[in-house]
């Protein structure tokens, strides 16, 4: 168990340190969005799991030559109260430390997630509140659109504000989610560019990224001294832009998209994420905001921009099969030796 935990340890360091980096400056990921979002899971719980599971195997293995042996040992000498016993186990100091160790990091890591949730839930629900309190349908501001969505552009709720806004608020059910709009945002668009920033929002809230911001936000605030949680915190954000983008053009021209994008940014910074030694710097992401951001949000990377303004040819079947299979390696290599060994 010992050369186990080892390779636990060089698992979960190079999931957290170097993989990361290296992934974020991939040039796969504006080709195939979702194939990169799909890696980024699988290294977040993969790398959680070593790191966890390290720590607990290299603390187990004086109980026993595998770890639900293990588990089930400590277990009885718990229930027996025999704790001289551990001494003829030869248990260490360290093996102790490590087992404490694993289940602070554990019990850290699920109290995180759970009040992240809590958090954002509490925030979503005050915040449709305000809005259905202090906005107005927009099928009563204007005509009717004979764009392709419609009926979801006219069920957007307007808010009084000169400033260039659209954002979703996501709802336990897809029926209570709400789409935010500005009257600035009303005034600059023509009804086909509308049309493209709802879409865009409505693929948010179709694919659920709301879930998977909520999810690494809470990754990065149980362990923000891993440079992997910026890095998955920072890549999430871009490739749920992404993703929302293609949702979007598949419905509505390229054109519409990129008009709305520029006129509901007028203070748009790039960031040029080729540049970048560290994280790329973008906006901090606050799950508990309970939206997800705009078409048209603040700042804008150069990935998002140039696959934008020049299609970038589709990742070949193999590669997207590749990675792929690399994140289903990542999730059942380490998984299947702590059932096994």
């Amino acid at each position: 168990m010992t050369s186990l935990a080892l390779f636990l340890a060089v698992l979960a360091f190079l999931l957290a340190v170097p993989i990361p980096r290296l992934l974020s400056r991939a040039r796969f990921r504006a080709r195939s969005p979702w194939a990169a979002m799909l890696l980024w899971q699988a290294i977040a719980l993969a790398g959680g799991l070593a790191l966890i599971g390290a720590p607990l195997v290299y603390g187990l293995s004086p109980f026993g030559g595998s770890l639900h042996e293990s588990v089930a040992e400590v277990l009885k000498l718990l229930r027996a109260a025999d704790f001289t016993a551990l001494e003829d186990l030869h248990v260490l100091p360290t093996h102790v430390f490590a087992l404490c160790l694993a289940v602070m990091l554990g019990t850290h890591l699920l109290l995180t997630l759970l009040r992240t949730y809590v958090r954002v839930l509490g925030s979503r629900r005050r915040h449709r509140d305000l809005v259905r309190l202090l906005s107005t349908p927009l099928d009563e501001r204007r005509g009717a659109t004979t764009a392709p969505n419609a009926t979801a552009v006219d069920e957007a709720h307007v808010i009084e504000a000169e400033a260039p806004l659209a954002y979703c608020l996501p709802g336990r059910t897809h029926a209570s989610s709400v789409t935010v709009l500005s009257r600035g945002l009303l005034d600059q668009l023509s009804d086909a560019e509308l049309a493209a920033v709802v879409a865009h929002e409505q693929t948010h809230l179709h694919q659920r990224h709301h879930l998977l911001t909520m999810a690494f936000d809470a990754w990065y605030r149980a362990l923000p001294w891993l440079p992997t949680t910026r890095y998955g915190r920072e890549a999430v954000l871009e490739l749920t832009e992404m993703l929302a983008d293609d949702g979007a053009m598949q419905h509505h021209s390229r054109d519409d998209l990129l008009r709305s994008l520029a006129l509901s940014t007028p203070e748009m910074s790039l960031i040029d994420d080729a540049d970048a030694d560290g994280p790329r710097g973008l906006p901090e992401l606050d799950a508990a905001q309970g939206a997800t951001a705009g078409a048209g949000a603040a700042v804008i990377t150069t990935e998002r921009l140039k696959r934008l303004l020049v299609p970038p040819p589709a990742l070949p079947r193999t590669a997207q099969a590749a990675i792929a299979a690399a994140a289903a390696g990542l999730l059942t290599v380490p998984t299947a030796l702590l059932l096994v060994i």
